[in-house]
């Protein structure tokens, strides 16, 4: 009985180990690539600049991963005229309108965020080519939003 009840330990051990060990998934090859925001010379030294923008570009590529997958998970019922989809499926799709409307949203926040910061960069000292730097980090946000956008327009009008 010792044995056995070890042996499930053992087994759940492993189990619990390798589940872990998939917490980062391999990135599907449909998405997007991630963006990846270099800090530009004249910025890396500004810790408060550098945090700011390490932040913003985690949480555009997640919420563009988040509309990505869900996009995946719910094809099916996006390629379907509506008039055809049961209750539920028709409940999912306005579940996935609003979903898509909020990860967009939140996005759109995020690159307002950065037009405040950029506005306010010459306020707190920043240079010219500081200024260039930020606005160069602000083209790469609009990109995603209209590459995001562009891709799924046609399931979400």
């Amino acid at each position: 009985m010792k044995l056995l009840n070890k042996t499930y330990i053992v087994f759940f051990i492993i189990v619990f180990i390798t589940s872990c060990n998939n917490i980062y998934e391999e990135r599907n090859p449909q998405f997007l690539t991630s963006i990846d925001i270099k800090i530009p010379v004249e910025l890396i030294e500004n810790i408060e600049t550098v945090d700011f923008f390490e932040s913003t570009e985690i949480a555009i590529n997640e919420y563009s991963d988040n509309i990505e997958k869900m996009v995946l998970n719910g094809k099916h019922i996006l390629l379907e005229d509506p008039v055809n989809l049961s209750e539920l499926d028709k409940k999912k799709l306005g579940l996935m309108n609003i979903q898509y409307v909020s990860n967009t949203t939140q996005m759109q926040s995020i690159l307002q965020d950065t037009q405040k910061y950029i506005k306010n960069a010459k306020i707190n000292g920043f240079d010219a080519s500081q200024i260039k730097s930020l606005k160069r980090i602000e083209e790469i946000l609009k990109n995603r939003i209209a590459d995001i956008n562009n891709k799924y327009k046609k399931y979400f009008k």
